[in-house]
């Protein structure tokens, strides 16, 4: 695999792949931070610009190509990069067989000052590393992958105390084909494998249906098909990069009747289930949740707007909350990220963000 850290025509390549804007944006922090992985040079090399290179660029290119596959591995950021120098002409015929001499010239090390300093450690926390996740064909559902740990994606049955950390129950309403406990996604520091868990109508990852048990680690760009529902393993942005700095609105998104409850920008909303009983109203009522609202506590979590973000806060609920499939604690507050989901009792919410009315949405 080449070198693409190194490569001097990285740009292009990121410009012209085929990828949505907020993926480019993103692979650009990744490689200014030195966070960059084999599976985003994997992405670029499917349409590596080098390899398509002839006539008078052969040559090059190929030396190129040489240096480029002993560069370091990601993780490792040089501190200073080779640069090879033009290739001389071929001696004329007759001249002897001679083997070009290619310099290779080091720039001397920057001095690190104090702003190049705090530049780079703002790179460095805009760069933070890449997330991944599974996207639902034709649809806005984004499924927000643990980078370490695991879900498991299923659909919800109030007959049972077992609830999947993902619910498909509306993105499968026409077909009903969801198990429910279907596959799981395992998270590796940063890369996944997906499982099979003896679903009924099986996991196929690129038409390859899964054996019971089986696990296959994801690339980018992978079909994940659980039944019906068909999903492609792509990065996601922590705050997805829109064009004109368009201004976002956060909302979440019910998984088993797919409600949208939009978000404020500022403030606390109170998350729960309405009791007239007792006059209980949260500010916002999942009581038609369908049978999912059953297991939903009157005051569940409280939802905290602040400078763009939103965190959760678990209100002491009699069945718990988890986020991503991690447990929360009474009182802690966590960070909400697109495509996120909070699981309050077996009722499933997504939580994402899109643009305010009246501005392009992005891909």
């Amino acid at each position: 695999m080449l070198n693409c850290r190194d490569c001097p025509i990285r740009e292009r390549c990121i410009q012209e792949s085929n990828t949505s804007p907020s993926v480019k944006l993103m692979m650009r922090r990744a490689f200014e931070a030195g966070r960059d992985t084999h599976d985003m040079w994997g992405l670029l090399q499917n349409n590596c610009l080098l390899e398509k290179e002839d006539g008078a660029q052969a040559v090059r290119s190929t030396v190129l190509r040489q240096r480029l596959r002993g560069g370091p591995e990601p993780g490792d950021l040089p501190e200073a990069i080779e640069r090879a120098s033009p290739v001389p002409p071929s001696p004329p015929a007759g001249a002897g067989l001679q083997p070009p001499s290619v310099a290779a010239v080091r720039e001397p090390a920057r001095e690190v000052t104090p702003a190049r300093r705090v530049a780079r450690e703002k790179i460095e926390e805009e760069s933070a590393p890449l997330r991944y996740c599974l996207s639902l064909q034709d649809a806005r559902h984004r499924i927000a992958l643990p980078r370490t740990g695991e879900i498991v994606l299923g659909r919800f049955d109030p007959m049972i105390d077992v609830s999947p950390d993902v619910d498909l129950s509306y993105d499968d309403r026409e077909h009903f084909v969801i198990s429910r406990r279907h596959a799981r996604v395992i998270g590796h520091d940063g890369w996944h494998e997906v499982e099979d868990l003896g679903s009924t109508n099986g996991t196929r990852i690129n038409g390859r249906r899964l054996e019971i048990g089986q696990r296959v680690r994801m690339r980018l760009g992978d079909k994940i098909a659980l039944g019906y529902c068909s999903f492609v393993y792509t990065p996601i942005s922590e705050i997805p990069a829109l064009p004109h700095a368009a201004p976002l609105r956060a909302y979440l998104w019910g998984a088993f009747t797919g409600h949208r409850f939009p978000l404020p920008a500022w403030g606390e909303v109170i998350v729960g289930r309405s009791d007239p009983a007792v006059g209980l109203a949260p500010d916002l009522d999942l009581s038609g949740e369908g049978d999912a609202a059953q297991v939903i506590a009157r005051r569940h979590v409280k939802i905290i707007a602040g400078d763009g973000r939103h965190y959760v806060e678990d209100l002491g609920s009699a069945s718990g909350t988890k986020l991503n499939g991690v447990r929360m604690r009474i009182s802690e507050l966590r960070l909400l990220s697109p495509g996120d989901h909070l699981w309050l009792g077996g009722c499933v919410l997504a939580y994402d963000v899109q643009p305010w009315p009246g501005r392009d949405e992005a891909n």
